[in-house]
C-alpha cells in the first residue's frame, strides 16, 4: 500500500483498539437491560435503556470511523479486515437504528414497533459479537478462541483434536534441511504470528518460501550471502528499545543463538533446499546446531544438574534448622535447592549432621569462617549434590579432604586460610568438576597445584598472589551471592 495516508489519520487511528470496546460494553448493557425491564421486578430499569443506548450507538460510529483509519496503515489481511470492517459499520448502523426504534416505540405503543426494535436489537447484538470475533482475529490471529480449547470442547464444536506443541529434536543433523528444520522453526515461533495472510505487518508475509521471497513494503527481506545488509538482520540487531526493532518491544525475543543461525543461514547463500551436510559449519555454529541435537549439549554436569527439577525439602524441617542457628535458603526463587550458611560464630562439626535431612536438595554449603575441624568434612559424603563448598580460614586440613574426593558435583571449593597443603589437593583430583580452587595463605605451592592441573586441565586455581583483590573479594561469598 503506497504510504499517501496522512500521520494525522493514522495517529487518531491508532485510538481504534481503546475506543472499541466502549461501543461493546454500552450496546451489551442496553440489550440487557431492555430485556430485563420486560420482567415486572426489573421494570425501573427501562428509562435507562434509551442513554445507555444512545452512548453505544454513538461511540460504535466513533470507533468504526478510527476503524477505517487504522486500516489506511495495512498490515492486515484484507478478507479478514473487510470482514471485519463492514460488520463493524453493520454494529454501528444497526445500533443506530435500534435507537430511533426505541425513541418511537416509546412515543406510540405499537406491537409493531416494538417487534421492529427488539429484532434490530438483536440483530445488532449479533453483528456486534461477529465484528468483535474477527477483530480479536485480526490481532492475536483467527484461532485465537480455539488455540487452546480441551479437545472434548473441540470435538463438540467440529474442530481437529489440538496437537500438543513439543520442541522437536533433530536426530540426524548432518541430513537436516538447513530452512525446514533450523531456519523455519525459528520464524514461525518469532515471526510468523505478525507476518501471515490475515496480519500482514509490514506487508510483509513470512509463512511460506514463496512470501519470504517476496519480501515486504520494504523490499527484500535478505540479501543471500550478505547478512549485514540484509533488511531483517539489520531489523533485529537493532536496539530493543529502537522502534524498528523486531520483534517489537512487549514480543519474545529471539536469542542469541536463533540470532546466530539466521545470520549464518544469509551468510550460506540463504538457501531453501540444502542440507546442513552441504554448507560450512563453523566452530561456534557446530555448538549452537548441537543444541538442537541435545538441549543439554553445551552444558555443564552441574548446570544439568541445577536446571533439574528436586523434591522440596520439608517445611518442619527448615524450620528445625533454623531454630539450630543454620541459615537455610533457596539457591533461587521457584527452586528447592538450598544453600546453607553455618554461622560464623558455630562450629560446623556439630551442625553439619543436621544438615542430613536436607542431603537431597543442599548444594551450597559455607562453612567459612567458622571453627570446623576435620570432623565436619567426615560427614560430607552424604551431600553427594555438593557444587560449591566454603572452607576458608578453618581449621579444615590434608585429612579432611580425603572426604571430598567422592562429590561428583562439586565446581567451587574455597581452602584460603587453612593448612592444607600439596599432599592434601591431591586427593581432589577424581573431582572431574571441579572448576574453581581457592588456596591462598595454604601450605600447597606452584608446584603442587602444577602436579593438580594435569589430571584436572579445566581447573582455575587461586594462590593469591597475582590475584590478591579476586581471592579477597570471593573470600568474603555471602549466602546470596
Amino acid at each position: 500500500m503506497e504510504q499517501t495516508t496522512s500521520d494525522l489519520v493514522l495517529f487518531f487511528g491508532r485510538f481504534h483498539p481503546l475506543i472499541l470496546h466502549l461501543p461493546i460494553g454500552f450496546l451489551l448493557i442496553a440489550f440487557l437491560l431492555e430485556i430485563l425491564s420486560r420482567f415486572k421486578s426489573f421494570a425501573s430499569y427501562q428509562p435507562a435503556v434509551g442513554f445507555i443506548l444512545f452512548l453505544g450507538a454513538i461511540s460504535a460510529i466513533v470507533a468504526a470511523v478510527l476503524g477505517l483509519m487504522l486500516a489506511q496503515g495495512g498490515g492486515y489481511g484484507e478478507e479478514l479486515l473487510s470482514l471485519h470492517q463492514w460488520l463493524g459499520i453493520g454494529a454501528a448502523l444497526t445500533a443506530v437504528v435500534a435507537l430511533i426504534l426505541h425513541w418511537q416505540a416509546r412515543k406510540q405503543a405499537s406491537p409493531k414497533l416494538d417487534k421492529a426494535y427488539i429484532s434490530v436489537l438483536s440483530v445488532m447484538i449479533v453483528v456486534l459479537m461477529a465484528a468483535g470475533h474477527y477483530g480479536g482475529s485480526l490481532t492475536h490471529g483467527s484461532d485465537y478462541l480455539t488455540q487452546y480449547m480441551p479437545n472434548p470442547l473441540r470435538t463438540l464444536a467440529g474442530l481437529e483434536p489440538r496437537e500438543e506443541k513439543k520442541a522437536v529434536l533433530i536426530t540426524n543433523l548432518p541430513e537436516a534441511q538447513l530452512y525446514h528444520d533450523i531456519i523455519y522453526p525459528i520464524l514461525d515461533a518469532r515471526c510468523v504470528s505478525c507476518h501471515n495472510p490475515e496480519k500482514r505487518k509490514g506487508e510483509l508475509e513470512m509463512h511460506t518460501v514463496e512470501a519470504l521471497l517476496e519480501g515486504g513494503e520494504n523490499g527484500a527481506l535478505f540479501e543471500a550471502g550478505n547478512p549485514a545488509e540484509s533488511h531483517m538482520m539489520k531489523r533485529i540487531l537493532l536496539p530493543e528499545e529502537d522502534e524498528e526493532h523486531m520483534p517489537p518491544d512487549g514480543k519474545s525475543q529471539l536469542t542469541e543463538e536463533q540470532i546466530e543461525l539466521l545470520n549464518w543461514w544469509i551468510a550460506e547463500g540463504a538457501p531453501f533446499d540444502k542440507k546442513v551436510a552441504q554448507v560450512k559449519v563453523s566452530e561456534d555454529i557446530q555448538n549452537v546446531l548441537n543444541t538442537l541435537v541435545d538441549p543439554n549439549a553445551n552444558k555443564t554436569e552441574v548446570e544439568i544438574l541445577l536446571a533439574s527439577e528436586v523434591q522440596a525439602a520439608e517445611e518442619q524441617t527448615l524450620s528445625q534448622l533454623q531454630t539450630s542457628g543454620v541459615q537455610v535458603m533457596p539457591l533461587a526463587a521457584q527452586v528447592n535447592w538450598l544453600q546453607v550458611r553455618i554461622p560464623m560464630t558455630a562450629s560446623g562439626d556439630s551442625l553439619v549432621q543436621t544438615l542430613s535431612p536436607v542431603a537431597g536438595q543442599l548444594t551450597w554449603l559455607d562453612m567459612g569462617d567458622t571453627q570446623t575441624t576435620d570432623e565436619a568434612l567426615a560427614a560430607i559424603p552424604q551431600f553427594t549434590k555438593l557444587t560449591r563448598l566454603h572452607l576458608e580460614n578453618t581449621q579444615v586440613t590434608d585429612n579432611g579432604l580425603q572426604h571430598l574426593k567422592d562429590l561428583p558435583y562439586l565446581e567451587y571449593l574455597n581452602l584460603y586460610g587453612t593448612e592444607v597443603s600439596d599432599e592434601g589437593i591431591q586427593q581432589l583430583k577424581d573431582l572431574k568438576n571441579l572448576r574453581k580452587l581457592y588456596l591462598w595463605q595454604t601450605k600447597a605451592t606452584k608446584e603442587g597445584v602444577a602436579q593438580l592441573q594435569q589430571a584436572l586441565p579445566q581447573l582455575e586455581v587461586n594462590m593469591g598472589i597475582e590475584n590478591w583483590g579476586v581471592v579477597e573479594a570471593d573470600s568474603s561469598v555471602a549466602l546470596n551471592d
